[in-house]
Parts: structure tokens; sequence; C-alpha cells
């Protein structure tokens, strides 16, 4: 019985070899298959996958197994679209067969190529991707398997993975991953369940870790195409991720990792990305992996997060030194208006009003309608009003001049940020000057007048309108 008799039966040949010539034993036979294999890929080029398919069966009738791999590889894309265009149960569960046999003869007749030294491996990945496309959540578990053996295979060299085509390790990476999700959730057992969640947490980094070489590789290359691959494999991991993963099950699993490998600094990045990905910044991890990774290579993410947490300890001359480096490593990233409000903000908390008004003014340099950046300087202002004491109206008018500015934040503001400038701007008023203070000095309100030059005062020579308390 010939080859294709047994496949489309759904029966599996024996995994002998064959020691006849590639495309038959006699001159007659291999005119016949070459002949065969031509005709049905032509009808395959024009995608007549239904005329294809008799004519690849009729190859398959002349040639011998070892022939060439296409027509293992080409069975398998013919089954498929007839599998799509088959309701019956019987039948399609027959067609599934056949498929699976196809991928196991292939694995088992061409181990590796002179392109592809692991090609078992390779085609194991796309048996991995039919299982899930064909059986769906139900057939998770079994792809799962085939995919963790195809990925552990390939990825264990990387010269070897570059050599992989990006479309399929690509999809291989990221299908693992989404059906090791739909395998979990389908685990009854919560212990049991609970630890394979832990497993998809570090394979997350792995994954990632691949898909970022994948990246790389492509744009070294200048092939895009590939680029898109990668990051399309990348946008599915990452939605299994944050659907799987919270800062309660990730922290202890990260912190197992590191402490086991803590001289790994990829690994120590990867994780500070886990981290701000899922925002959990709120424990004992979290800064010692930032400040390492910071400590090693300098970033202004980095930089801006340890500064931020260092803020949130009330550490401000700490957290002020890295907010200023985010601002230095920032050049011209996007970031770079929330730094500088950032580290404006903190140098107000440490009485440093000169330095708090000079990051606003940069920040109103980005966008003058930014309303925090107006409070902040109000802030400045009324925080240094003392220094502003000529023994007349000096102090009274620093604090004049801040409500300017709150009154402007009030303005531009949205509601949240415009009710606290007005908070400010009420309470500030309390130190406006008194009809008795302003007649004393022989001036009515509303007038104008010039803030006195006073060295260590914020608003030295602005002007501002008189107002009373």
């Amino acid at each position: 019985m010939k080859f294709c008799t047994f496949i489309l039966a759904a029966l599996m040949l024996p995994l002998t070899s064959f020691a006849q010539e590639r495309y038959g034993e006699t001159e007659d036979q291999q005119l016949l298959c070459k002949e065969a294999i031509s005709v049905y890929r032509s009808y395959k080029k024009q995608k007549n996958y239904d005329e294809a398919f008799i004519q690849w069966k009729k190859a398959c009738d002349v040639c011998p197994l070892t022939a060439t791999e296409n027509i293992l590889r080409d069975g398998v894309t013919f089954l498929n679209d007839q599998l799509k265009k088959t309701e019956d149960e019987t039948r399609r569960a027959s067609i599934a067969d056949s498929i699976f046999s196809l991928y196991d003869q292939r694995m088992a007749l061409f181990p590796a190529t002179k392109k592809y030294p692991k090609n078992d491996c390779m085609v194991l990945a796309q048996k991995g991707m039919d299982q899930y496309k064909i059986f769906k959540k139900p057939g998770a578990a079994e792809a799962t398997v085939m995919l963790k053996e195809s990925i552990e295979c390939l990825g264990a060299d990387s010269s070897i993975t570059r050599a992989i085509p990006a479309a399929l390790w690509s999809k291989a990476l990221s299908t693992y991953y989404v059906t090791s999700f739909y395998a979990m959730k389908a685990i009854e057992n919560d212990s049991v369940a609970r630890e394979r969640l832990g497993e998809m947490l570090t394979e997350y980094l792995v994954l990632i870790g691949y898909i970022e070489d994948g990246i790389s590789a492509a744009n070294a290359t200048a092939k895009p195409k590939d680029a898109q691959k990668y990051e399309k494999a990348k946008s599915n991991i990452d939605k299994v991720f944050i659907a799987i993963a919270n800062c309660e099950d990730m922290v202890p699993v990260l912190s197992e990792k590191i402490a086991a490998d803590s001289a790994n600094f990829d690994l120590k990045k990867k994780v500070l990305r886990l981290l701000n990905q899922k925002d959990c910044t709120d424990n004992e991890l979290y800064l010692p992996v930032a400040e390492a990774v910071h400590a090693q290579e300098p970033s202004h993410p980095s930089a801006f997060a340890i500064g931020g947490e260092q803020a949130k300890v009330e550490n401000f001359s700490e957290a002020l030194r890295y907010m200023e480096q985010a601002v230095e490593l920032c050049g011209e990233c996007t970031e770079m208006e929330m730094y500088l409000l950032k580290t404006g903000k903190i140098a107000s908390f440490l009485g440093k009003t000169g330095t708090a008004r000079s990051y606003a003014q940069k920040v109103l340099a980005i966008n003058s309608e930014s309303a925090d950046a107006l409070m902040l300087i109000g802030d400045a202002i009324a925080g240094a009003a003392s220094k502003c004491d000529d023994g007349a109206l000096g102090k009274r008018l620093a604090y004049l001049r801040a409500c300017d500015y709150y009154q402007r934040a009030v303005n531009k503001g949205d509601e949240e940020t415009a009710a606290k400038a007005q908070k400010k701007l009420a309470n500030n008023s309390k130190q406006f000057p008194s009809v008795e203070e302003i007649f004393t000095v022989g001036k009515s309100v509303g007038n104008e007048i010039t803030i006195p030059a006073i060295a260590g005062c914020p608003c030295s020579g602005e002007k501002t309108s008189i107002r009373v308390r």
C-alpha cells in the first residue's frame, strides 16, 4: 500500500529508512516522481489547493517518502485546507490524525537539513501550533508540551535560533505562552496550578529575551517585517502576562530567581521591567533591583524610578539627586516635562526655592499652559517670602506675587489642579497686607508695586498689584 493511502486512512507508517535513490529505484520511477511533484506544486503556486491536493496524492503514490521534504510539508497545507472545508466531525478527526502523522513522518525522516540543523525541533513547533489551532483550548495542554520541547531545543543554541524563520519562531513563542495559560486554567489542583503560574512568570523573562534577540537581529539585518512579527508576538505574550500576573504572585517568584542568580545583570533588568510594567513598586524587591540596574547602566527611567521611591520614604536629598540625573539623562525624551516638574517639587520640599522655581520655568518653556508649574512657582515664592522682608511691605508683597501664580493656575488647571491652587490661594491671601499697612507706605488697593530687590528673595524686582486681607 502506498504512502498517501496510509496517511489518508490516518494510520502511521513504520518509521524506517529507505536505501533507494531519492526519487525512485529506476529512471522511469524517478521521472514519474519528479513530474508528479512538478504538477501538484504548480497548482499549489496558483493557490488551487483542491486540484493540488488531488495531484499531491498521485505524487505520494509514485514517490518514495524520502524524495523531498516538500511532500510532507505540502501535505499538511492541503489537509489543513480540507479541514477548513469540512464540518463532518468523523472526517475532521481523520484529517487531523493525518496531519499529525505527516508531522511525525517529517521529523523522523528529515531531523536535520543543511539549512536547518534542528529541523525536527522546528517541525515539532509547527505540530504544536496546529494542535492548538485545530483543537483550541481542549488541545492546549498537549500543544504546550510540544511547544515547550521545541523552544527548549531551539533556544538552547543562539546560533540555531538566528537561523529560524522569524514567522515560525515568533509565533511559536507567543503560541506557547497562550497555550500555557489555557493549560494552567484547566488544572483543577490549586497547588499545582499555582506552581505552574510561578513557572509562567519566570518563563515570561525567557520568552521576552528571545523576542528581543529576534528584534535586534531583524534590525541589524534591515528586515523590518521580521521585527514587526516579533513585536506582534511580544504584544500577545504581554497580554497573557498582564492577565496572570499580580504583584503578590510576582514578587516572591522574582525574588527567589534573583537570589539564585544574583550576579545576572540581564535578569535584574528584566525583573525591573516586569515590576515597572505591573507598577509593583511598593515592595522590598523594587528599590534594590532598580539601584543595581541604575548603577551599572544608568538611564532616565531607572533614575526617575529610584527618585520616586526615595521621595516616598521622604529621603528627599537622595530623591533630588536621582531626579536631577533623570533630567540630565533624558535629553529630548518625551518624559522631560514630567521629570522637570517632579524634580522641582522635590526641590521645593527641601526648601530649595530657587531651584524649584528654575525647574518650573523650564516646564513652562515646554508647556506654557502647565498649571502645576505655575503652582510650583507660587510655592517657591511663598516658601521664601520671609527673605523678601525689607522692614516695610516686602514680605507681604511676596505673598501677593505668589497668589498671582496661584490664580493663573486656577484659571489654567483642570478641576483637580484648580481646586488645589484655589486652596493655596485662600491660605496665602491671609498674609496679604492690611489697609493700615498700605496706608503707611502711601499706597492704595489696586496700585501696581515693585517687589524690593533683596538677596535671596525669589521674586525680587517683579511687579504685583496691591490687595488687602
